[in-house]
């Protein structure tokens, strides 16, 4: 036996001993926990310019009375900062404006630049004379002409033949997460998906069958005249899974801590420096947030300013980092973090929140079912394959092309014990495929990127590899419904074209083995790095024997996940294998392709930025400018569509391969909605285990262990799930499987 696989559990074990200690009320540990309401500061108790309903709010010991002016001087100094820097940033542009140039690349970017620093004055200039950053008021402050919604139309989520009861186990390839805090370092683990992010209800949330807004843990919202304040009415009964409840106190904690030099979290500071233009409290269920800027979705995007259960923060201060380090946050969601079934190094356990205040809510009523959810971790995907084809799983995903088709050719696939699932879906694709270093040779040259499109011939590599189970992706942003130009297609596979723009770039000598190479010798090679990972290895190889026939030499470099970042974020590569992950409703992270984060005036190089590919180009940041200040729907969808051709139009990305579906096995006991406004899930989610709406039959399971126990078999099934606008006929994997649910 591997010596080091026998340490490790015991060094986890005694890991668990010295964090979470010997009794429940330990200090560190999973089990500790928050101190009653009234062992806390009541820091606005003598205060005399706030409203009467704060005076009697406990806060963390952290916490000090004068946090709105301290918050607000900071604000105010980050806007003067920013002011004086667009304002440098506008005058060197408009110099370059005036200076005699030729129109061109220079006179472009010189003017694209000036556009973008005017608006920022402009923005900054407006959030400085708006006041404060932070008030508190009352609720006779609030607008009487606010038209308030509540969401109630929408069609129901889940259904009512839904069972409670029962655990659902799963296996995660990931390694044990460093932390269970959802906020400080190392908390953007892997896990923290499963922990809170897919946990919590925010303010409000999005339907994932309609796309439109429904009630969170706010039972009603108004959007004001301006498109940017969103006010919100937080439900009386919403409480954390502790069962304090959640009032808009937890939304000032949630500012004090995310925001706080204690957390070490500068991302989610820059979030509200960036995105919230003011936070106002109106009482103790009253609450508005104003964006920055119009947009969509505004109550969605003004829900991200979030909440924090006070009392868990009560011992917050300078050491969170280590205090907090497995102390499981509570969540407003239907689960919460078992301690029991918590074995570190091994397994993570939720349990379903009982009394959750949401259990008889529309949108939440028929969600999670199951008791206990259980996630092990094991690294080796042949021993989690084993342990699900024996019943010790009950669910795991099957994207892998070779477990889909030979690794479920099993007697308990053949005797309808495990089920196959294909689930086709609506969500934000990522970004997957070869990101081009446009600021150093040889992806300088455009003509160089173009004939690069050309010699790859990821199709062979979909058609055989990949068994013709993933399309070529086309724009960068896909899976954002309308927000998506379809019409953006990758370029072809084609010597000819490949061998044209090379020759444009300065390849027009081959050698004996069909490799270009410029007059001075220049071999055209190109390096292609990678995270470690078997599949890349196997997909590289194809492709290099058919880049070869375009003369181009293709050669691949693989190394750790941490040193492949760096390296990436700081440009020191020619060509990655590499993605963004997005979320919905709209595309969001456009900073990947703003000139800023890719060059400064003088023309010096920028690094450490999402701009990987080093793209510095006018008539793009211009469309991202208008992308980001979109007020409409149609205005977005004009800009979104605008702004995708442009970065086809650049060439620094080679779209790679994506689907639109999940691909899963489960076994039978496993089941599913199959109602008329919910057919096992709604499409807006990207793995449907994520929307908590399975649920595990106790008597199935018995029926399916004893059939296995004596022999006997039920019919062999594929589930097919289509999109709601489509029919059944998608592609099966198996002619003899119908496109059911719950048979």
């Amino acid at each position: 036996m591997n010596r080091h696989a026998t340490i490790k559990p015991l060094l986890w074990a005694l890991l668990a001993l010295l964090l979470c200690g010997c009794g429940r009320g330990a200090r560190g540990g999973a089990e500790w926990q928050a101190p009653p309401e009234d062992s806390m500061p009541q820091p606005f108790a003598q205060a005399q310019d706030v409203p009467d309903y704060m005076r009697t709010w406990h806060m963390p010991e952290a916490f000090p009375a004068d946090f709105a002016e301290r918050w607000n001087a900071e604000v105010r100094q980050y806007i003067d900062r920013q002011l004086q820097a667009s304002a440098a940033e506008l005058a060197e542009a408009l110099d370059a404006c005036a200076t005699p140039l030729p129109l061109g690349d220079a006179y472009a970017a010189a003017q694209a630049r000036a556009l973008a620093a005017a608006q920022s004055v402009c923005a900054l200039l407006q959030r400085r004379g708006e006041g404060d950053y932070l008030t508190y008021r009352t609720a006779g402050d609030i607008p009487r002409d606010l038209t308030w919604q509540n969401g109630a139309d929408e069609p129901e989520l889940g259904s009512p033949h839904a069972v409670k009861g029962g655990t659902l186990r799963l296996a995660i390839q990931k390694s044990f997460p460093d932390t269970l805090r959802p906020i400080g370092p190392g908390s953007n683990n892997p896990m923290r998906l499963y922990l809170y992010d897919d946990i919590r209800l925010p303010l409000v949330r999005i339907h994932p069958g309609t796309d439109r807004i429904i009630p969170g843990t706010a039972d009603r919202w108004a959007v004001a005249k301006d498109g940017r304040t969103v006010y919100f009415h937080i439900d009386e009964a919403a409480r954390f899974s502790n069962g304090r409840s959640l009032t808009a106190r937890d939304i000032l904690t949630a500012l004090f801590v995310r925001t706080s030099p204690y957390s070490v979290e500068s991302v989610s500071k820059g979030e509200y420096l960036g995105n919230f233009s003011r936070i106002t409290i109106y009482g103790d269920h009253l609450v508005s947030v104003t964006l920055v800027a119009a947009r969509p979705y505004a109550p969605h995007f003004a829900a991200a300013a979030g909440a924090e259960c006070t009392a868990f923060y009560a011992e917050f201060g300078p050491d969170y980092p280590t205090r907090y380090q497995w102390r499981a946050a509570p969540t407003t969601g239907g689960y919460a973090l078992d301690p029991a079934g918590l074995v570190m190094g091994h397994r993570i356990t939720m349990r379903r929140v009982q009394d959750w205040w949401a259990a008889d809510r529309k949108y939440t009523r028929h969600s999670c079912n199951v008791d206990r959810i259980t996630y092990s971790f094991i690294n080796e995907p042949a021993k989690i394959q084993e342990l699900f084809r024996v019943g010790e799983i009950d669910a795991f995903s099957a994207r892998d092309a070779d477990f889909w088709y030979e690794g479920l050719e099993i007697d308990a696939v053949r005797r309808g014990f495990i089920q196959r699932v294909r689930f086709s879906n609506i969500w934000p694709r990522n970004s997957f495929g070869f990101h081009l270093n446009c600021s150093a040779a040889p992806f300088d040259n455009r003509d160089m990127r173009l004939g690069f499109h050309h010699a790859l011939n990821i199709r062979h590599v979909i058609d055989t590899i990949l068994r013709g189970d993933f399309d070529r992706a086309g724009s960068y942003f896909r899976g954002f419904g309308k927000y998506t130009d379809s019409t953006i297609q990758a370029l072809p596979y084609s010597p000819q074209l490949a061998r044209e723009h090379f020759a444009r770039a300065g390849f027009t000598m081959e050698g004996k083995d069909g490799i270009l190479s410029k007059k001075d010798g220049t071999r055209l090679q190109v390096v292609v790095s990678s995270r470690i990972d078997p599949q890349y290895a196997n997909c590289m190889n194809m492709l290099r024997q058919d880049a070869a026939a375009c003369g181009l030499d293709l050669r691949l470099e693989q190394m750790d996940d941490t040193v492949f970042f760096q390296k990436v974020r700081e440009r020191r590569y020619s060509a990655a294998i590499w993605s963004w992950s997005f979320q919905p409703p709209l595309p969001a992270d456009m900073s990947a392709f703003l000139s800023t984060n890719a060059r400064h005036a003088d023309g010096t190089p920028v690094t450490g930025t999402n701009n990987i590919t080093g793209t510095a180009d006018p008539a793009l940041d211009r469309a991202i400018m208008a992308a980001q200040h979109a007020g409409t729907e149609e205005e977005a969808v004009a800009a979104h569509h605008r702004l995708q051709q442009l970065i086809a139009d650049t060439a620094a990305w080679v779209p790679g391969w994506t689907s639109s579906y999940w691909r899963f096995a489960q076994w039978r006991w496993v089941r599913w909605p199959d109602e008329p406004q919910c057919r096992f899930c709604p499409p807006r989610h990207y793995d449907p285990l994520d929307s908590h709406l399975y649920w595990v039959d106790e008597d199935v399971k018995r029926e399916t262990l004893r059939a296995r126990h004596h022999g006997d078999s039920f019919p062999e099934q594929d589930i097919v799930i289509p999109l709601p606008e489509e029919t059944l006929n998608l592609p099966n994997p198996n002619p003899n499987s119908t496109a059911i649910m719950n048979p």
